[in-house]
């Protein structure tokens, strides 16, 4: 994992955690406004960068992430927002329960178990896209799924994705992220956690009822009328302006 910094120094730090197959720098484009206001700091996962090894897992990932700012900024940060897989990746830090993220928002997070079927299916097309260009014409019952379509996904959120990553690194990063499960564990951490999707996304809102069933303090949002990502990538300063509002 790499870790990557932008913004004064002395501004209050803020993780950002990327989605699924997504290159870092979209990440940054995408939340570059926040730089005016925090320190950010954008990991890129393994498996995602350039010359990186494997993805490994994602409680692997969050070690790292741990150690990062254990290191750096002793443990405690003022916040973070991950968005899709970005959220993932929050539900196991916070489950973890080993570093103060400050204030969370989840954005579009999805933790419902689909199955290890639906992990691999989904790993096929994505590594059918990144051999030949193209997915296949099934995907659009996922993007159904999510709320969107092919042609709108395309708009913005596969411009950003990593097209470098292995077969290998795909599919551990799909099946993982198919298969997790939300752990009781998570009731132990305080931390204040916004919920936001679209009320397009039944996945998201199934993992909301998933995070609710343990969280101690947090706030939901479903926006009428979005679908997956749909916030951040068409409405980009207003995403920006909400987060800057919610932190603080």
């Amino acid at each position: 994992m790499i870790f990557n910094e932008f913004g004064n120094k002395e501004y209050p730090p803020v993780l950002l955690l990327h989605g699924m197959m997504q290159d870092w720098h979209s990440e940054y484009e995408l939340l570059k406004p926040l730089e005016k206001y925090y320190r950010l700091i954008i990991p890129a996962q393994d498996g995602f960068y350039e010359e990186s090894s494997d993805f490994t897992s994602f409680a692997d990932q969050a070690r790292q992430i741990e150690a990062y700012i254990d290191k750096n900024y002793d443990g405690k940060i003022h916040g973070a927002y991950g968005a899709s897989q970005g959220g993932l990746m929050l539900t196991e830090i916070l489950t973890r329960n080993k570093i103060d993220l400050g204030t969370v928002i989840m954005d579009g997070c999805y933790v419902a178990h689909q199955g290890k079927i639906s992990g691999i299916v989904t790993a096929w097309i994505f590594k059918k896209y990144k051999n030949t260009g193209k997915f296949p014409a099934f995907i659009n019952v996922m993007m159904k799924l999510m709320g969107t379509s092919l042609e709108e996904m395309s708009e913005g959120l596969t411009k950003g994705l990593y097209m470098k990553a292995s077969d290998e690194t795909i599919n551990r990063n799909f099946i993982e992220n198919y298969t997790y499960r939300t752990r009781p564990e998570i009731a132990h951490c305080n931390t204040k956690v916004y919920l936001w999707c679209g009320s397009q996304e039944p996945y998201a809102i199934k993992s909301h009822k998933e995070l609710k069933r343990y969280l101690k303090n947090y706030e939901e949002e479903i926006m009428d009328g979005l679908g997956h990502g749909e916030f951040l990538l068409k409405h980009q300063d207003e995403c920006c302006k909400k987060i800057c509002d919610t932190l603080g």
